[in-house]
């Protein structure tokens, strides 16, 4: 894809969004106590993970990467040379020989650690590929590193996500079991003096933490979701569109996720580390007709856009329009950019028969379709 100088704007992007806003959107509302103590065992969750052992830490990195397929060895930790984990992945497209370093982090991980196990891999023969996994999150410089390298960066909430999605459920029980400590209506604040006792572990700062927003439908069929990075109607570049073929934005402000919890689709989105040019941040879903030439968004229904921002703040749930099957694609919304740098979200449904294809070509790329 590249840019496209031949596309012009919307014609009235507005007038469709208030009409679209009008008919078939609730407004934004409040998350519910439910969604509240979601949120809050999502931070005991990896509170959990903190609170290991190391090297039971290192065991369960190992134990995961057998779950999903992987030879594993865990490596000596007097000589493992910034190696924690060796896996050897025998599918025949993506497999290959992996390296694995767990950081059991408070704090955001330094983009030096990042480049150090980029050196461990070169200087390593047998290894095609790095994984540098944390309890806590990396900046966008680390991002911006790894981009079109073969090292991955799996932060707490991707992890905690990948060991549910693999079975691993056991190793969050406790975290079932908020109570006075936990949650409730009290807050945070009183929460270490209450019935948690000799049994409380220790706060996890996660509101640096990008904010996540979660996409939950019904129905078997599975859909895409993509953002733009826009200004105005126009996207930056090709490359500030996230999908299934760009997994991230050059910066990292925005990724993709997968496995993460019990929600269809995760993006990952650092507002504050957005470009400075950047005004708008457009989502869209769509079906996988790629492997479904048949596939509408007829299926994509009694969807929900949850955005789970920091701990100090609680999730807000935005329910969207079920899809219609005359498209194949469909803008869910936008998040705008403010004078005072605040960001805030607007419902914009809009369809498209064309597909993902004909939604970025609407915000100013061009696609080759070979």
């Amino acid at each position: 894809m590249s840019r496209s100088r031949k596309i012009h704007r919307l014609s009235s992007p507005d007038t469709d969004e208030r009409r679209a806003q009008r008919l078939l959107f609730r407004h934004l509302r409040d998350d519910t106590d439910a969604e509240r103590g979601r949120m809050t065992r999502r931070v005991r969750e990896l509170q959990l993970l903190l609170a290991m052992d190391p090297v039971e830490f290192e065991q369960l990195i190992a134990r995961l990467m057998a779950a999903m397929g992987m030879k594993v060895e865990l490596t000596a930790r007097s000589r493992d040379g910034g190696v924690d984990v060796r896996g050897v992945d025998t599918d025949p497209f993506r497999g290959g020989n992996v390296i694995v370093q767990v950081k059991r982090y408070r704090d955001t991980v330094t983009p030096s650690a990042v480049r150090d196990l980029y050196g461990t891999l070169q200087h390593d023969r047998a290894a095609t590929k790095a994984v540098l996994v944390t309890t806590s999150r990396f900046g966008p410089s680390s991002h911006q590193f790894v981009a079109g390298k073969p090292i991955a960066l799996i932060n707490g909430a991707e992890l905690v996500g990948l060991l549910k999605h693999h079975g691993f459920h056991e190793v969050f029980a406790p975290a079932r079991h908020d109570g006075a400590g936990a949650g409730g209506a009290g807050g945070a604040g009183a929460g270490g003096a209450g019935a948690g006792g000799e049994d409380a572990l220790p706060e996890v700062a996660v509101a640096a933490e990008p904010a996540r927003l979660l996409l939950h439908w019904s129905g078997e069929q599975e859909y895409d979701i993509a953002a733009l990075v826009c200004r105005g109607n126009r996207a930056l570049s090709d490359e500030h569109l996230v999908f299934y073929n760009n997994g991230a934005t050059p910066d990292g402000s925005v990724r993709l996720v997968t496995g993460y919890g019990d929600a269809n689709a995760c993006l990952m989105v650092d507002f504050d580390a957005l470009p400075a040019d950047a005004d708008r941040l457009v989502i869209v879903a769509a079906a996988d007709t790629g492997n479904h030439p048949a596939a509408t968004m007829a299926g994509f229904a009694g969807p929900a856009l949850i955005l789970e921002p920091g701990a100090d703040q609680a999730p807000a749930v935005m329910h969207l329009a079920d899809g219609a099957g005359a498209n194949t694609a469909m803008r869910l919304g936008r998040f705008d950019r403010d004078s005072a740098g605040d960001w805030d979200f607007t419902p914009a449904l809009a369809g498209y028969p064309g597909g993902l294809h004909q939604a970025v070509v609407a915000y100013g790329l061009e696609v080759d379709d070979a």
